[in-house]
């Protein structure tokens, strides 16, 4: 079990091999929400309004995890790069322990302010009750998931994405099961938990998914090593690890932080609009999926070879990535406004909802060029040891320019400005990109 090289070989095929396994973990890894919102819309619209509250704090938490798993992936694919073997096992080891002890904060933290939070996120008494049996075992789930990144991101960098997709898939599968078990009760077996027991479910499925990545990488890869290796080199590498990983997971945190603030602004003339603003989120995220998987598979390419000075390699790969990005954006522009009314049935058949999330796919689906090349540029410049570059992408689509439109379009009497503004960030911020992504190669070449 070895990593794989990615400085020599096909190019288009490395993206394939890299993208096409995380493109099917993370099909699998959105289902946990999109399993939950379907089975919680069956409840009730006060429910599904909860899960919509809810839905941008575990993001948060996920991409705050994901940050991590950037900074991990970019400072071991470039050690890789340049064959520190024993050095990687050794980092790998310690950075896993950190997460660990992060993750326990970060669930007692949560489990300690959900009421006082959600509040301040515009959330009404009404489903304060049911947001705290939710989120109190989610965040013991995003606990466990928060560790399982840290571990993808040691895979990744290796060149291997079909473990942790294979863990996802997994705990997908069991997600999927317990749900309406454990939401719905069986008769004479299980009680019906409501949405407590969706929350119970994604609890359970995750520690599947921690157990599952760490079973591999110590026992088959062999990929941890003695954590106490060379300490003082792992202090200055561990430096280079936490300013990449909290720079991203800033930067990753913004767009779920925008959700809260659309959602502010949506809950003060219509809480209806909140829930379907809620499924709209999720159909667009599962649209954007390839897209995802596209940038986790880059950032191993991107950064074996800058570690090796391949510099005509990262050339190549940036010309590919940006190739599909725009035939991927004619896709997404077809589906989503020929079908926008009937994937937001799927989840709800609240016409006020239902009414927003489809004004709302439809008009977003001509601008996702931009949020695409907003994400991919964004992983490129990671992997270059650039995350402040990426940041600045990523804070102007999400925030500054969301924010800007935001008021400009209220202040003229815009119908539907909540979803014109995001339309419009998504376009700046994608021309930005790759103008800064162009202004990197420069100094490269």
């Amino acid at each position: 079990m070895k990593s794989v090289d990615l400085t020599q070989g096909d190019i288009p095929k490395h993206l394939v091999n890299l993208a096409l396994p995380m493109i099917i973990g993370i099909i699998a890894n959105m289902s946990f929400n999109l399993v939950d919102t379907f089975f919680i819309g069956k409840l009730g619209i006060e429910q599904l309004t909860a899960i919509s509250f809810s839905f941008p704090v575990i993001i948060i938490i996920l991409n705050l995890s994901i940050g991590a798993a950037i900074g991990i992936n970019s400072v071991l694919s470039r050690m890789i790069g340049v064959e520190q073997d024993k050095k990687i096992k050794s980092f790998s080891s310690l950075l896993i322990i950190i997460m660990a002890f992060i993750s326990l904060l970060i669930i007692i933290a949560g489990q300690n302010s959900i009421e006082p939070l959600f509040r301040l996120l515009g959330a009404q008494k009404k489903h304060l009750t049911f947001i705290d049996d939710y989120m109190f075992y989610a965040y013991i789930a995003m606990g466990f998931r928060m560790v399982s990144i840290s571990i993808s991101g040691t895979f990744r960098a290796h060149g291997i994405t079909k473990i942790p997709s294979f863990a996802i898939v997994c705990t997908a599968v069991i997600n999927l099961i317990l749900d309406p078990i454990l939401i719905f009760g069986v008769d004479g077996l299980v009680e019906p938990m409501g949405i407590k027991g969706a929350g119970i479910a994604t609890m359970i499925s995750n520690f599947f998914a921690l157990t599952i990545e760490f079973s591999f990488c110590f026992f088959i890869y062999k990929f941890l090593g003695n954590p106490l290796y060379k300490v003082k080199e792992q202090v200055l590498k561990l430096k280079e690890v936490s300013h990449i990983s909290l720079v991203s997971a800033f930067g990753n945190a913004l767009n779920p932080i925008s959700v809260s603030i659309a959602n502010y602004f949506l809950s003060r003339y219509q809480v209806q609009a909140v829930a379907g603003f809620g499924v709209a989120s999720k159909i667009q995220a599962f649209s954007m999926i390839p897209i995802l998987g596209l940038s986790a598979g880059v950032g191993p390419i991107i950064g074996q070879n800058y570690g090796r000075q391949r510099i005509d390699r990262i050339k190549s790969t940036l010309k590919y990535i940006v190739l599909f990005a725009f035939v991927w954006a004619l896709v997404q522009s077809l589906g989503l406004t020929f079908f926008s009314n009937a994937f937001g049935q799927f989840f709800t058949n609240n016409k006020a909802a239902l009414n927003f999330s489809s004004n709302y796919l439809f008009i977003i689906s001509f601008s996702l060029i931009g949020y695409s090349l907003v994400i991919l540029s964004s992983a490129v410049l990671n992997a270059l040891n650039h995350p402040w570059y990426s940041f600045v992408s990523i804070g102007l689509r999400t925030i500054i320019l969301f924010l800007i439109f935001v008021y400009i379009l209220k202040y003229f009497g815009v119908v539907n400005y909540i979803i014109w503004a995001f339309f419009s960030a998504n376009i700046f911020a994608g021309s930005i990109s790759m103008l800064i992504i162009k202004s990197r190669l420069k100094e490269l070449t």
